[in-house]
């Protein structure tokens, strides 16, 4: 025999049933999204992110929002790059299929604990032209930022134009994610959204030098936190945020909490749940208040001693002072509103969008859509509105018969059903707030004492 030869058994480590795909733009603040990295999974594999959706990912998610497809989830795919349960979800079921150890680094999961979801993130997608461009030009992932999902960023910090939330060719919002996304093409016509010479040029915006200063100093205030991310040995905890924000009020006006709300333009008693850690702030107003005492962010979050800067304290913009509020509908648009209105109400896709969602995605005011087409919008709510009842009904009624049947199981087992005992085994045991699930279990208890079985 060679003595080259080696007959030993080689160790193969495992394979992933999906492709392993770098992370793009990882440990800066321009890294992906997690719904731009499915699309990019989808078509590495030759597919359509809903497909990929419906046959490999959703039967690892045993929840109802991922029971079938995509379409059950169109209106809330944004939360998939948040810090709740879906994107948990997300990162575990896709990791599993693509052996990935941290793909929560694409979505906002590490500061679940610091940020509210209330807020966070935009309904619709956002992109920036001319970053599209690049990526082509460069031959390099072409991808959406997590940045551009999060609600606070309105300008891309390296062009300095606001970012896109329509097609210029269809003049549709896009989702976050849905069934026919492509990275750097419109989901709903196929055209290119990158600033090419082929397509329709994008204005730059028509901001003021200070209001320009505000918000790119928000995008790249937030950008720091995203490049940072990566780096965190733990979640940083909401008890962090008050510690930093207490010592903010000790250090711009002496403990004066009625001071310092003056200062940063935010009600006293709102200053003092954030101090006593009973409420965090959303991310635009933690973002607002550093920009306002020119501190970093992630100093905020993260350090444990901040100090005064040398600059005064700085007032935003007027026009950035109160929420943001969407104008009116032009005349011209009017008649394409509507038509768009109908679209809605006349599709039978479920669930349906509540008024609210639609207005989120159409960039208007639900009031706005309701003072100008009423009739169309109570016709769109009551849709909502009815099928939101089925749905609770429905959910209701299976909930109890589950616990029948959860109640006749321990029964037999000779294990007394408990509250608890039974809560462990639903499929939902937040339904056991409601009071007719908890009748439902007291009768069918009492049914079975009454009967000599218990």
């Amino acid at each position: 025999m060679c003595e080259i030869w080696d007959l030993n058994q080689l160790t193969i480590p495992p394979r992933s049933i999906l492709h392993h795909l770098e992370l793009a733009r990882i440990n800066t603040p321009y890294v992906e999204s997690l719904t731009s990295h499915i699309v990019r999974l989808a078509e590495s594999h030759s597919v359509y992110p809903g497909v990929l959706m419906e046959r490999q990912i959703a039967p690892l998610v045993e929840k109802q929002y991922a029971s079938a497809n995509l379409h059950k989830i169109y209106n809330y795919t944004g939360a998939l790059n948040g810090t709740g349960v879906m994107a948990s979800d997300l990162v575990q079921a896709v990791g599993s299929l693509t052996a990935h150890t941290n793909l929560h680094l694409l979505t906002m999961l590490p500061w679940s604990e610091v940020f509210p979801s209330r807020g966070l993130l935009r309904h619709s997608r956002a992109w920036c032209p001319m970053c599209y461009e690049e990526q082509y030009s460069n031959h390099q992932e072409i991808c959406d930022f997590l940045l551009w999902t999060l609600d606070v960023v309105e300008i891309c910090p390296i062009h300095h134009q606001r970012l896109c939330h329509t097609c210029p060719y269809c003049k549709q919002p896009n989702l976050p994610l849905a069934w026919r996304s492509r990275a750097g093409y419109c989901s709903k016509c196929g055209e290119w959204l990158g600033n090419s010479s082929h397509g329709p040029l994008f204005e730059r915006s028509d901001l003021s030098e200070t209001e320009l200063g505000w918000l790119s100093w928000a995008a790249n205030a937030v950008g720091e936190i995203l490049a940072t991310t990566p780096k965190l040995t733990s979640k940083v905890s909401k008890n962090r945020v008050a510690r930093g924000l207490s010592a903010c009020v000790d250090l711009f006006t002496e403990g004066n909490i009625a001071e310092f709300a003056r200062l940063v333009q935010v009600p006293k008693n709102t200053v003092w749940l954030w101090c006593k850690g009973k409420n965090s702030p959303q991310m635009d107003t933690l973002v607002r208040l550093c920009f306002c005492l020119n501190i970093s962010v992630l100093d905020l979050l993260t350090q444990e001693q901040i100090e005064v800067p040398a600059e005064p304290v700085r007032l935003l913009p007027k026009s950035c002072c109160q929420t943001k509020r969407r104008a009116d509908i032009k005349l011209t648009d009017l008649k394409q509103v509507e038509l768009q209105l109908e679209a809605v109400f006349l599709d039978h896709k479920l669930p349906p969008p509540s008024l609210e969602a639609i207005a989120k995605s159409l960039g208007y005011h639900r009031k706005t859509l309701y003072r100008n087409f009423k009739a169309l919008c109570r016709a769109i709510s009551a849709k909502y509105v009815q099928y939101e009842k089925t749905r609770y009904l429905n959910s209701i009624e299976a909930c109890s018969e589950e616990v029948q049947q959860v109640v006749l199981r321990l029964n037999a087992q000779g294990v007394y059903p408990s509250e608890a005992r039974v809560s462990h085994f639903l499929t939902k045991p937040g339904y056991l707030r409601y009071k007719k699930i908890r009748t439902v279990l007291q009768k069918t208890r009492e049914s079975l004492s009454s009967r000599g079985i218990e």
